[in-house]
């Protein structure tokens, strides 16, 4: 039985189920400021906003909870095979997580779950997702430069200067892998994520054992000279 907003004499459904065009608007908004409610409502159920700013408030938080309710369901669907990923799409789902799902809620669900209509399938694929990401960022932890026992509230925990970083970090990554050949870049990130990760980590391990050579050098130079 659908929920509606009675609102002189007329009738607004609540959705039991949001489309993915009605979540990704629902998104924008803080739901955690009762002001926006108003406005979230409006988008979700098409009841004039004028009107909801004078409705109850008891009728706006039922409303709101029904609502909530509804963006929390989860739904398993089809999605991207994610021991097939490549390694552009690693990158462009990190920077797109990093930026907040709020601004990418259709970028990155039309990377990893691009036939999925409803709110809660696509929620579903991004748990997963994250989870995956997790585990492969925990695997690599040493390549990334992270705490092996870094949590999502963690990774997630990042200002605006950390956005724009993260990004360019990432683009000077996939330069770097191309040997600054603009014309194979598309190679690099087409290859598997697996395979690159691997060969960035060794590519790093051989760079490290090259610091410790040069600076036991160092250290035997300055040794002779002080004697």
């Amino acid at each position: 039985m659908s929920m509606t907003i009675n609102i002189n004499d007329k009738k607004y459904e609540i959705p039991e189920r949001l489309t993915r065009e009605q979540y990704a608007k629902a998104i924008q908004f803080d739901w955690h400021e009762t002001k926006y409610y108003p406005m979230i409502m409006a988008q979700l159920t098409g009841a004039p906003i004028n009107l909801l700013l004078k409705s109850k408030k008891q009728a706006m938080y039922l409303g709101m909870a029904l609502l909530v309710k509804s963006m929390n369901q989860r739904t398993e669907c089809e999605m991207l095979d994610l021991d097939k990923i490549t390694f552009g799409q690693f990158v462009d789902l990190d920077v797109y997580l990093t930026n907040g799902i709020e601004q990418h809620f259709n970028d990155i669900a039309n990377i990893i779950c691009p036939e999925a209509e409803w709110a809660d399938e696509i929620m579903w694929a991004i748990d997963q997702y994250a989870s995956f990401r997790m585990y492969t960022l925990r695997q690599y932890s040493v390549l990334f430069g992270l705490n092996e026992k870094l949590t999502i509230d963690e990774l997630e925990d990042v200002d605006d200067t950390d956005r724009q970083h993260n990004a360019r970090s990432w683009y000077k990554i996939i330069v770097g892998l191309a040997n600054g050949d603009l014309l194979k870049i598309d190679e690099v990130t087409q290859q598997p994520l697996k395979k690159t990760l691997n060969f960035m980590s060794l590519q790093k391990e051989q760079q490290l054992e090259e610091n410790q050579r040069k600076l036991k050098e160092r250290r035997q130079y300055d040794l002779q000279r002080n004697r």
